[in-house]
């Protein structure tokens, strides 16, 4: 007997682990089809926390690509990432929510939408219509892209220790989830040493108004507190 029961206690472990559910994922992928005779699409989605949508659109090089993000959150944006790249060629939380390129090579290009990281450990949630049209959008894409040269790093995810040349842009960030401002609308300057941390001092303009903002950083990079 006791020969026998170690293959049946093997196998039943064996079907608990393939049993096991999967982690969920808090970034998806969809593939974005045009109807036929179309060439563009809005679609509507949400994300709440630190979820992210992934909309894959397959386009070919001199085609004319327009990217437009409506949100009732100012702390969401979108990236667009060009085949075989690793990182960003347009990041949304610095040059606006909208945009409209040439394509400079064929392939499938990632339409990010996402909450910036400020917002995202909040819990915020972003409801939002993505509009993707594109010129002579029958056209279809070869099945092997060129790599297209990596642009500088345009994430939207900081790290939890900053050197000083990232420090204004994640204060931008702060500030701007803070105030509900654009980031582009915000200046923030270099940062510099005070005592024993780093700081990098910032404005905008509202309602004819300007205000006045500091961001302060740990000596280690670690961000500490908006005021």
């Amino acid at each position: 007997m006791r020969t026998m029961m170690k293959p049946v206690m093997l196998a039943l472990l064996l079907a608990g682990s393939v049993l096991t559910p999967a982690v969920a994922q808090s970034t998806r992928t969809e593939t974005v089809h045009f109807q036929r005779g179309t060439s563009g699409t809005t679609i509507e989605g949400k994300i709440t926390g630190d979820q992210s949508v992934r909309y894959s659109i397959g386009v070919s090089a001199g085609q004319t690509m327009d990217v437009q993000l409506d949100t009732d959150n100012t702390s969401s944006y979108f990236n667009i990432t060009a085949p075989g790249a690793s990182e960003a060629l347009y990041n949304g939380s610095i040059s606006g929510n909208g945009t409209s390129f040439v394509v400079p090579s064929s392939g499938n290009y990632i339409v990010e939408v996402y909450l910036m990281r400020n917002a995202a450990r909040r819990g915020e949630t972003a409801n939002y219509d993505l509009t993707l049209y594109v010129e002579s959008a029958a056209k279809s894409a070869p099945s092997a892209p060129r790599p297209r040269p990596q642009a500088p790093d345009t994430s939207s995810a900081a790290p939890s220790q900053l050197d000083t040349s990232q420090m204004p842009r994640f204060c931008a960030g702060e500030a701007s989830a803070e105030y509900s401002v654009r980031p582009q609308d915000i200046t923030v300057n270099m940062a510099f040493k005070s005592g024993d941390r780093y700081v990098t001092q910032g404005n905008f303009d509202r309602d004819g108004n300007t205000t006045f903002f500091n961001c302060w950083f740990g000596l280690d990079g670690t961000f500490q507190s908006l005021n």
